[in-house]
């Protein structure tokens, strides 16, 4: 007999307990977010035909300067490279996103098993990342469609800010996810009184 393959994510429920004891503030915020399709796409940018391709495919611009991300809808691009990038999409859609790019392109890889996601926000989430981050924060430099690839307390990370408040996306390898996560709490902890 089949076994159903359940969805879990990388910290098992363990994050919804430590939101209980140090996430209930306004001033910051931590969060798992649900798993996501996570598609490594490679392409020449100077083939115009093929990079249109995949954007009309993925329904979204693919980003062509260094450290910007695009949304459109429920997906993201992020740029990971000069001809490296990371299409994030609701979880269900792998299948058919897959299908779609590789009719138009040839080097796409599905890694949405490979990373967990959080988010970070509030007034204050830009402090508890300055704690640990190897990159400038500041709102002159890095602001709402940026994204790097940087470390943050010892681990590699791809950051996005996502809005003003500021709210902050972390897409960090499983790995590691629950060493993050702590190292996140610990650092909120002068904030939010835990």
């Amino acid at each position: 007999m089949a076994e159903l393959l359940m969805v879990r994510t990388a910290l098992g429920g363990r994050a919804d307990e430590e939101l209980r004891t140090h996430g209930g503030t306004a001033m910051v915020m931590l969060s798992e977010r649900p798993a996501s399709t996570m598609l490594d796409v490679r392409l020449d940018p100077a083939d115009v035909a093929t990079l249109a391709a995949v954007q009309k495919a993925a329904g979204l611009d693919l980003p062509q300067t260094p450290g910007q991300f695009s949304a459109h809808a429920e997906r993201s691009a992020l740029w990971f490279g000069p001809d490296q990038w990371l299409i994030l999409a609701p979880a269900g859609e792998a299948g058919a996103l897959m299908r779609a790019l590789n009719a138009v392109a040839g080097s796409i890889v599905d890694v949405s098993d490979l990373r967990a996601e959080f988010e970070l926000a509030g007034p204050l989430a830009v402090d508890v990342l300055r704690k640990g981050c190897g990159i400038d924060l500041h709102a002159r430099v890095f602001g709402p469609a940026n994204c790097a690839l940087t470390s943050l307390a010892r681990v590699r990370v791809a950051l996005r800010q996502t809005d003003e408040r500021p709210g902050y996306r972390l897409l960090v390898e499983r790995s590691v996810a629950l060493y993050l996560w702590d190292w996140l709490v610990d650092a909120m902890r002068e904030f939010v009184g835990g």
